[in-house]
């Protein structure tokens, strides 16, 4: 994405668990899945985009995506215009509060969850009921947006704006100690991230027949308690029951434990593969491991029966701690 400005993409499907059936710690954003539209006469095309009519006075940006220099400037844009005050919310609770912390962040007036979706949601919701939505515009800036999905799951519930500024600090890092095969310039990099982000964006909002960005509301979720839907995404269908607000705040606390432990010890230079897109040995198991890749292929050149009844195994195995099917057995 940085690289080439282009939307990372894979091939041969997603193999990886569910997230509400992952051992490793998630971002909220994995629970979501989005919906689209079957048909649409005539096709969207984003690249045909364009303002009509007059507008009341607005800030009119050519991204939601900011970089960290800009989401600055919008915070102190009441210093060169007071009539758009803005407000910083803070959305982190003390560590040593643990598990009750998180869920008291949710009663208290001016703090909200950790989890910038979460929070997201919960403030855009509240607005709607208040009848004030239209009134004020929601910046989210998180380090944990990263991918197209994440960009547009936040939009989806609520965000005007984003600044992943992790994302912008690590570009800063690549282009600092040259990291890729490139001459760009920093500035360059982050043009590029922009652009596939945008791209992205709108090719998820062209799949569900949505022309305007401020229309994208919508998604399905899999794998959240309804407590929690309840509170921070009403209206969002969620056919499985899944994880609490304990649970989510178990992945918090796992997340910050690696960048910050609370125990003394030496740093890796990078973060532990969790075996996300790939199968890492100690990481997130996936149906297409090394062991069934290793049966099919003796089975295939071998013509090997054994090796094949060994893989058809292990895939039956894995399906039990990946999809929603390997829970089901049948009664006879």
């Amino acid at each position: 994405m940085v690289e080439n400005g282009k939307e990372a993409l894979g091939s041969m499907g997603n193999d990886a668990p569910l997230t509400a059936m992952a051992t490793q710690p998630c971002l909220m954003h994995e629970y979501f899945r989005q919906l689209f539209a079957q048909v649409t006469n005539p096709p969207i095309d984003p690249s045909l985009e364009t303002y009509v009519g007059p507008e009341v006075p607005q800030n009119l940006l050519p991204s939601p995506i900011l970089t960290i220099e800009e989401m600055n400037a919008m915070k102190n844009l009441k210093h060169a215009y007071p009539a758009w005050p803005s407000v910083t919310i803070d959305i982190t609770f003390p560590k040593e509060e643990g598990l009750p912390g998180y869920q008291l962040a949710l009663q208290r007036p001016t703090r909200v969850p950790l989890l910038a979706l979460m929070a997201c949601g919960g403030v855009h919701h509240h607005l709607v009921l208040q009848k004030m939505r239209a009134k004020v515009a929601l910046m989210v800036e998180t380090h944990e947006a990263r991918e197209v999905h994440h960009l547009c799951v936040l939009v989806g519930y609520g965000a005007d704006t984003v600044c992943p500024w992790l994302m912008m600090e690590t570009i800063r890092k690549i282009g600092r100690e040259n990291l890729i095969k490139s001459s760009m310039t920093v500035d360059e990099l982050t043009t590029h991230y922009r652009h596939s982000i945008d791209h992205g964006i709108l090719k998820v909002m062209s799949k569900m027949g949505i022309s305007m960005l401020q229309s994208y509301k919508g998604a399905q979720i899999l794998g959240r308690h309804s407590e929690v839907v309840e509170r921070c995404f009403i209206g969002t269908a969620s056919r499985v029951q899944g994880a609490t607000f304990d649970l989510l705040a178990l992945d918090a606390f796992e997340l910050h434990e690696c960048g910050w432990p609370m125990r003394e010890t030496i740093l890796p230079p990078g973060m532990p593969e969790s075996g996300e897109y790939h199968w890492r040995d100690g990481g997130e198991a996936h149906i297409n491991d090394s062991a069934g890749i290793a049966n099919l292929q003796d089975a295939v050149r071998e013509k090997n029966q054994t090796a094949y009844d060994g893989y058809a195994l292990n895939a039956n195995e894995q399906t039990k701690s990946i999809h929603l099917r390997g829970l089901l057995d049948f009664c006879y």
